[in-house]
């Protein structure tokens, strides 16, 4: 099997940035309207004709060892069962059916390479599969798809131990909240480090300074930030989310997320910010 090189993995990103512009815009989940659930097909599809450069998605494994696509926490949401699907068969995952979503009552949760073979041109963030490396590092290593990938992951020692020795040098971007912690990754040698999802939720930490910002962008390619409103309430960055954005103004959102140096910004409405970074000459 040829194993890419970093040169070859920058490259293809290169060609993301200079083709699509920036910011790039990245679809959390996939774009869930509709009959539409998240982590599917479906979703990416939608996002992609929403306007969508990247498409996030959430990783698990099943108790027998298959890899598919679901956040967990939403199982009783989806599935109406109080069961972690992390303890289910591939057979049962397969079987489950959305309660509401996913028209004409379509069972299945999303299998990982029935997503990845659907979409073979489609850059892909994965998120919350860290705790899976590095079983899953080699599946990716033999998907056929590691030109396309976007790994992430917040600086534990752990995962990073395992990114770091892997034959593959995936592109990968740290989730950080310190200047300190961003440094820690940095440290690790092997790592194919590409840029960072900065955290600030309050005007004391360290990103929210746009000096630091401006360093980090002059150094990697890649500075994420997110839009997100989460359900746990948390502030990504200073408060400039999607909610503001649709409800308010999406210059006291997303603007103010260009303000602060973001190459890529993750969203929940990709159609929206697509609009509004036509309307400001970005795309």
């Amino acid at each position: 099997m040829h194993v890419p090189t970093r040169a070859d993995l920058r490259e293809h990103l290169d060609e993301l940035l200079v083709s699509r512009g920036a910011p790039l815009v990245i679809a959390h989940r996939g774009t869930t309207l509709g009959s539409f659930p998240d982590n599917t097909l479906r979703s990416a599809v939608g996002a992609l004709r929403s306007g969508a450069d990247v498409v996030e998605t959430d990783v698990i494994r099943s108790v027998d060892g298959e890899y598919f696509l679901f956040h967990t926490g939403y199982e009783r949401k989806l599935f109406g069962t109080e069961t972690d699907v992390r303890t289910m068969t591939a057979a049962e995952l397969d079987s489950q059916i959305f309660r509401w979503q996913g028209g004409r009552a379509t069972p299945g949760v999303e299998r990982l390479d029935t997503f990845l073979h659907g979409l073979p041109d489609t850059w892909v963030n994965i998120d919350r599969s860290w705790g899976l490396w590095p079983g899953l590092l080699d599946h990716l290593a033999g998907s056929g798809s590691t030109e396309r990938i976007l790994l992430k992951s917040p600086p534990k020692d752990e995962p990073l131990r395992a990114l770091a020795e892997h034959r593959v040098p995936f592109l990968y971007f740290p989730i950080v909240r310190t200047a300190e912690e961003l440094r820690k990754v940095a440290s690790f040698e092997g790592i194919n480090m590409i840029g960072a999802e900065l955290l600030a939720s309050s005007p004391d930490d360290d990103f929210a300074d746009p000096a630091l910002v401006a360093e980090v962008r002059q150094s990697y390619p890649l500075v994420v930030m997110n839009a997100l409103n989460l359900e746990n309430g948390s502030v990504l960055y200073l408060g400039a989310d999607d909610e503001t954005s649709v409800l308010e103004d999406p210059d006291l959102g997303w603007g103010r997320l260009l303000e602060a140096g973001a190459s890529a910004i993750q969203t929940d409405w990709p159609h929206l910010l697509r609009d509004y970074l036509a309307a400001k000459g970005l795309h």
